[in-house]
């Protein structure tokens, strides 16, 4: 059953629950504008109410034209609020994962065919300490024609998807007599990444290297297999010194047998503590596989993934962790 116009408008008004299904793209019409005075607004109001009172009583020509002139300002003024808000688009950009405890950093872009001074967008956080959203807002006015971008710091503490929810793009433009807004919604989000925690050691590699016998190539005798990034407890001997010269941050050498290292890890070899704890333990082996050069596989209740390396690998498994367990669909 669709729901009567009315209400849809006294809730969004009231700011309670949605505002617009959640979109790509948000770009404000007259129809979803809303305009109310500000605290100034209603002194200058109650001035213009008492002028025209003594103008009244007093039948004085001069009070009238004051008053009528204060009037007139005011209607005009939330004319240009109005006007100031149309035709703004909204739209989401590309949000970083984060590991749980974090901040996300959600970027919306403005765009707008002309200057639109004086622009605010708000959206619902809990400071740390308190267990209630409030509103805060940041300025995103555009001084011309074209686009402006701006960051919405919003905490992270849970694994999983992290959803920005309701925002309000509003203006006080000119005169700060009255305030303009529209509630929205964009259909962005970010990925929260397990928080990597344990004490585990990273698993021993599946099939390791035999030990070299009597005679065989030490590793710097070994043919060169790449460079990986330093990790701390590495042997200066091991460092590529000329590329590090070169710009790169103390890269170390790799050499065929240890490229050729794998490491499986599996749920329920990462502790006894309940799954959060498993997943943190998984978050800091893949963390540590990676800085340590070393191919791993991920193995979860329902998902595994092949064994791999690189920037891409970590991002896949990282992202499976923070999506264990949710339902397909959730968002």
């Amino acid at each position: 059953m669709a729901e009567r116009p009315w209400r849809v408008l006294l809730r969004d008004f009231f700011g309670v629950g949605r505002a617009t299904p959640p979109a790509g793209a948000y770009t404000v019409d007259r129809h979803r504008v809303f305009v109310l005075p500000t605290a100034q607004g209603y002194a200058f109001g109650a001035t213009a109410g008492a002028v025209l009172i003594g103008a009244i009583n007093y039948a004085n020509s001069l009070a009238y034209l004051v008053a009528f002139l204060l009037a007139g300002l005011g209607l005009v003024s939330a004319l240009h609020a109005h006007r100031n808000l149309l035709g703004l688009t909204l739209r989401p950009a590309r949000v970083e994962p984060v590991f749980a405890g974090g901040e996300a950093l959600f970027r919306v872009c403005l765009e707008a065919p002309g200057p639109r001074p004086a622009v605010t967008v708000a959206w619902r956080r809990a400071d740390a300490g308190t267990a209630r959203a409030r509103w805060h807002e940041v300025d995103a006015p555009l001084p011309g024609a074209g686009s402006v971008c701006v960051e919405l710091p919003v905490p992270a503490p849970r694994r999983g998807r992290l959803a920005l929810g309701r925002l309000r793009v509003g203006t006080r433009y000119p005169l700060g007599l009255v305030r303009a807004w529209s509630p929205l919604e964009l259909d962005t989000g970010c990925l929260v990444y397990p928080r990597p925690a344990g004490a585990l050691p990273l698993p021993a590699p599946a099939s390791p290297d035999p030990a070299p016998a009597s005679g065989a190539r030490g590793p710097a005798e070994q043919d060169f297999a790449g460079l990986r990034d330093y990790v701390h407890g590495d042997s200066s001997r091991r460092i590529h010194w000329k590329a590090a010269a070169r710009g790169r941050d103390l890269p170390v050498k790799l050499f065929a047998g240890e490229a050729g290292q794998e490491v499986a890890l599996r749920f329920p070899e990462a502790g006894a503590g309940g799954p959060e704890e498993r997943l943190s333990q998984l978050a800091r082996w893949v963390l540590e596989a990676e800085r340590a050069g070393v191919r791993y596989a991920l193995e979860l209740p329902g998902t595994s993934l092949a064994a791999g390396h690189g920037e891409g690998h970590a991002e896949r498994c990282l992202a499976a962790l923070a999506l264990y367990g949710a339902r397909p669909g959730t968002p």
